[in-house]
C-alpha cells in the first residue's frame, strides 16, 4: 500500500505515469468523504475504471454512447465486474475489441473527471493480482499509459471548461427538475418541449448529455439560466439498481427457494432484532451473535451466507474479527458488510484493508438494506405463511 495522499491532475498523472513505469498490478483507490474511485491495473497497463458513486449510471452511458446492446446478464463476482462483462461479450463476439475498449475510456474519463474536480482526496495502492488474462482478446482490452494520459487530459480540459462557465460548486451528477412552482410562472422564459421528459429528477446532467449526445458542458450552460432563476433545480439522485449477483448453479439463476443465513455480530441485541424484522420477511433467516469471541463457534455451525459486523464491541474490534474471518478458508469466500455508527473515511478504508466486503450505517435503511444484501446473495421467494 502505498501512503495516503492529496490527488489533483498533476499528482494524478504523476501516480498513473508511475504505476505505468513500474508495470504494476493492483488497485489504486482514491477516496473523498463518502465516495471512493478505483483504477485496475495489470502489469502498468489499465484494466478499468470505476467508483461506488453512481457506478450503473456510468456503465448505462458508456454502452449508449457506444450503441452497444448488452444481453440481461448476471452480475459477476469478480471486481471490476463491468470489465469482466466486457471481455465475456468480446470472446463471445458480441461486442468488437473496439467497442470495448471505448467503454472503457468512457467510464475511465468520467472517473477522472472526478478525480482532477476534487481538490482534496486520498489514495491508497493495494497490490492485488485479480486478474489472470491468458486470452488475447481480453489482454487486447487493456489501456496503454498513453490512452490514459489522453483520457486524463480530456477530463482536465472538461474540468478547465467547467470552471470557466464558474460551475465548480456544481457536479454534473446532480439531475435537473423542474420546480412545480415554476411551471406557471411568468417571469422565465419558457423551456422547449423537448426538454420536459429530461426534468423529472430521474436523468443526471451526464445522462443528459449522453442521451442528446452533446458535452455536459454545453448542456448545463444552455439550463444555467433556469437553474439561476430557481425554475430548474439540481438535486442529487440515487444509482440506478444493479442486476442481480451471479448465484451458484445450485441456487439458480433467477430468486433463491432456500432461506440463506445472514449472522449478526454485533454486543447490541436490538441491532440483531432490527436486521431480522427487516430481513427475515424478505425470506432470510438472521443469527445474532452478541459475544463475538466465543460466537466463532456459532458461526461455524451455521455457515452464514453473509456476515453484518460491528466495529465497536467490548472484546474485540470489528477489524480485527474481520480480518480474521477473512483469514479462515471457510469464511474466505463469505461476504463481510460493516455494519456501523462510524461512517468515516479512516473506518471505509481500514474496513476494506481487512477484508469487508462493504459498508452501512446505522441504524440501516429498510430498502437500502434489501437492496444490499440482494446484490451479494440474490432475491429469495419467501415461503407463505
Amino acid at each position: 500500500m502505498i501512503s495516503s495522499a492529496s490527488i489533483g491532475y498533476a499528482n494524478a498523472a504523476r501516480t498513473l505515469a508511475s504505476l505505468s513505469q513500474q508495470r504494476a498490478t493492483g488497485e489504486l483507490t482514491i477516496s473523498s468523504d463518502n465516495r471512493y474511485w478505483n483504477l485496475y491495473f495489470f502489469h502498468g497497463r489499465l484494466v478499468y475504471g470505476t467508483g461506488n458513486f453512481h457506478r450503473m449510471r456510468r456503465w448505462q452511458r458508456s454502452l449508449r454512447q457506444q450503441g452497444a446492446k448488452l444481453p440481461d446478464f448476471s452480475l459477476p463476482t469478480d471486481e471490476p465486474w463491468e470489465y469482466h462483462l466486457l471481455s465475456q461479450q468480446v470472446t463471445q463476439n458480441r461486442l468488437s475489441i473496439a467497442q470495448a475498449q471505448a467503454v472503457i475510456k468512457f467510464s475511465l474519463r468520467e472517473v477522472l473527471f472526478s478525480l482532477v474536480s476534487h481538490p482534496i482526496m486520498t489514495s491508497d495502492w493495494y497490490s492485488i493480482e485479480r486478474f489472470a488474462l491468458k486470452d488475447n482478446a481480453a489482454l487486447s482490452l487493456l489501456l496503454s499509459s498513453a490512452q490514459v494520459e489522453q483520457a486524463l487530459q480530456e477530463a482536465q480540459q472538461l474540468w478547465q471548461q467547467w470552471k470557466a462557465m464558474e460551475l465548480g460548486a456544481l457536479s454534473p451528477s446532480r439531475s435537473p427538475l423542474l420546480r412545480a412552482s415554476a411551471m406557471d410562472s411568468q417571469e422565465s422564459p419558457p423551456l422547449p418541449d423537448k426538454l420536459n421528459p429530461f426534468l423529472t429528477g430521474q436523468h443526471t446532467l451526464w445522462d443528459i448529455a449522453c442521451q442528446a449526445q452533446r458535452s455536459v458542458t454545453s448542456i448545463t450552460r444552455f439550463l444555467l439560466p433556469w437553474v439561476q432563476q430557481g425554475t430548474i433545480a439540481l438535486e442529487e439522485i440515487p444509482d440506478l439498481p444493479l442486476p442481480k449477483q451471479n448465484l451458484p448453479a445450485s441456487s439458480g439463476n433467477v430468486a433463491r427457494k432456500t432461506r440463506p443465513v445472514i449472522a449478526c455480530v454485533d454486543d447490541s441485541p436490538t441491532v440483531g432484532q432490527v436486521l431480522a424484522a427487516i430481513l427475515e420477511p424478505a425470506g432470510y433467516r438472521v443469527v445474532t451473535i452478541h459475544e463475538p469471541l466465543t460466537g466463532i463457534a456459532t458461526l461455524v455451525k451455521h455457515k452464514p451466507d453473509l456476515i453484518f459486523l460491528d466495529l465497536m464491541m467490548p472484546d474485540t474490534s470489528g477489524y480485527n474479527l474481520c480480518n480474521f474471518l477473512h483469514k479462515t478458508p471457510v469464511f474466505q469466500n463469505t461476504p463481510i458488510i460493516i455494519l456501523t455508527s462510524q461512517d468515516g473515511l479512516l473506518d471505509r478504508t481500514r474496513a476494506r484493508l481487512v477484508g469487508a466486503s462493504d459498508f452501512l450505517t446505522k441504524p440501516p435503511d429498510p430498502q437500502a438494506l434489501i437492496a444490499l444484501v440482494q446484490s451479494y446473495l440474490g432475491a429469495v421467494i419467501p415461503k407463505p405463511l
